[in-house]
């Protein structure tokens, strides 16, 4: 397995995904809560925080399934969140028997489409590339990251995202 994982905690089993533009770190307050009850597995996507950078695309939906096989899970709670929700939406459909239960946070999902307003604005950073700094302002200054981007937690989203 050459993704970046981390195992906290003992009982039932809960796979936490991370957001598009995080890592691992996404779930740095819950993921210590959640494991005084549960077996809480976090991990970093492929071309996020601690894994693999992506060489070619990425099939998210396999990797979950062979961190499953690596740490011998057979069915587990999938929690995602935003693209993370999307990874687990998508693997529920592919993997139906491995997920007890699903929980979705602010999901994308597979085949919706997204708003002008929000196409426009991922295609601006994009067209930022390389200058990673304007990417991250970019993607940084949406409405839905104002709270976090006025919270304590500023440093920590800046820091994922770059």
């Amino acid at each position: 397995m050459d993704l970046y994982y981390e195992v906290k905690g003992s009982g039932k089993p809960l796979i936490l995904i991370h957001s598009g533009g995080s890592d691992i770190r996404d779930w740095t307050y819950i993921a210590t809560v959640l494991s005084k009850h549960f077996l809480v597995i976090t991990y970093d996507g492929r071309g996020a925080g601690k894994s693999p950078s992506l060489l070619k695309p990425a099939n998210y939906v396999e990797d979950l399934r062979l961190l499953l096989e690596h740490l011998q899970i057979e069915n587990a709670v999938i929690i995602g969140h935003s693209m993370g929700g999307q990874i687990a939406t998508d693997f529920l459909l592919t993997y139906p028997d491995k997920v007890s239960e699903l929980i979705l946070i602010a999901p994308g999902l597979t085949g919706f489409n997204y708003s002008k307003e929000l196409l426009d604005s991922m295609k601006r950073v994009s067209e930022a590339a390389p200058n990673v700094e304007k990417m991250v302002q970019l993607a940084l200054a949406v409405p839905t990251n104002r709270i976090v981007m006025n919270s304590p937690h500023r440093e920590l989203m800046i820091d994922m995202m770059r």
